[in-house]
């Protein structure tokens, strides 16, 4: 599939197939002093995305690291810990933990990359006439543009029905739909603006915000909060570290104190060799924090993931 924004003739260059895979910039919120400072927390409506503003050395430097600390955050990357959320999300319905998003006015995803798992929510919004908040959050904003701007608009697309198909699609149809589901969908204004539209209908808040997630309140105070949300936040391969953990752990600990209810569910491997990451660190800085941490019984796990390290799912709550 590929898919270009359709506003100037030299927007976007390259396919976004080459890094449109998934997710989980883990957020490593360390600090260097000897390397750049972190980029501050900004929020991005859909026009300024859209806008060919794209940080072309950071696409020519993602074969050499999956990360570079306060530069670039793994977003372009499909983890796997992302998948295990997936298979969770999908686990959980019909009729189970995924129905209860009819209890939630916010979804939360926290170092979303290509938010997959935030995606399988927004499908269910579309289904089900949701309405609410859905908040992307990613440390780089090129990740958001190119990635997961995209992928929320794919899918909307693939919901699509016939009728708005044919009136945004009519000399081709609707790419994702019928028998060739791999065609281009080539982003004009005019569907962009039926998507924002659709949106307003429907009363989804889309929110795409970058950025370091510390300090907290600087990055919590873009994040909607009042006191009357009930809030689901997701988070995979988000504490890869210690820096990347406490950061992590502060931000979700905070957006659940300042709503009416928040949960936090984080996909993670149980050690990270090598950059001092772990889970029972993770659940440790929660208990600190005033939260509660334990791990989700679940069998959709594939055991043991790259290099063995075996995955677990937690879910965390304020007490």
């Amino acid at each position: 599939m590929s898919f270009s924004f359709g506003f100037s003739g030299d927007d976007i260059e390259e396919d976004p197939n080459d890094v449109v895979p998934q997710n989980q910039q883990e957020q490593g919120q360390a600090t260097d002093a000897n390397g750049p400072p972190p980029i501050p927390a900004r929020s991005h409506d859909l026009d300024e995305m859209v806008d060919d503003n794209s940080n072309p050395h950071l696409l020519s430097g993602l074969d050499n690291s999956d990360l570079q600390t306060n530069i670039y955050e793994g977003g372009y990357k499909t983890w796997e810990c992302s998948l295990d959320l997936c298979r969770y999300l999908l686990d959980r319905g019909p009729r189970k933990d995924l129905d209860d998003l009819a209890r939630v006015e916010h979804v939360l995803e926290m170092g979303c990359g290509s938010a997959l798992p935030s995606l399988l929510v927004f499908q269910w919004a579309l289904r089900n006439s949701w309405r609410g908040y859905l908040t992307l959050t990613d440390y780089n904003v090129d990740v958001l543009r190119l990635v997961s701007l995209p992928n929320v608009l794919l899918t909307w697309i693939a919901e699509m029905g016939d009728a708005q198909s044919h009136v945004l699609f009519s000399e081709s149809g609707n790419p994702l739909k019928g028998a060739d589901e791999h065609g281009d969908v080539y982003l004009t204004p005019h569907i962009l603006d039926a998507f924002k539209q659709h949106l307003t209908n429907q009363g989804i808040i889309l929110t795409f915000i970058s950025g370091s997630w510390t300090p907290t309140s600087s990055f919590t105070s873009l994040i909607p909060t009042t006191p009357e949300l009930n809030t689901f936040i997701l988070g995979s391969e988000t504490i890869y570290s210690p820096a990347s953990c406490t950061a992590f752990t502060d931000a979700i600990t905070q957006i659940m104190r300042q709503v009416k209810m928040g949960k936090a569910v984080v996909a993670a491997k149980r050690v990270y060799f090598g950059v001092g990451g772990s889970v029972d660190g993770f659940r440790m800085e929660v208990g600190e924090k005033g939260g509660v941490a334990g791990e989700i019984e679940f069998e959709g796990l594939d055991g043991e993931g790259e290099g063995g390290v075996r995955r677990c799912l937690v879910e965390v709550q304020m007490v």
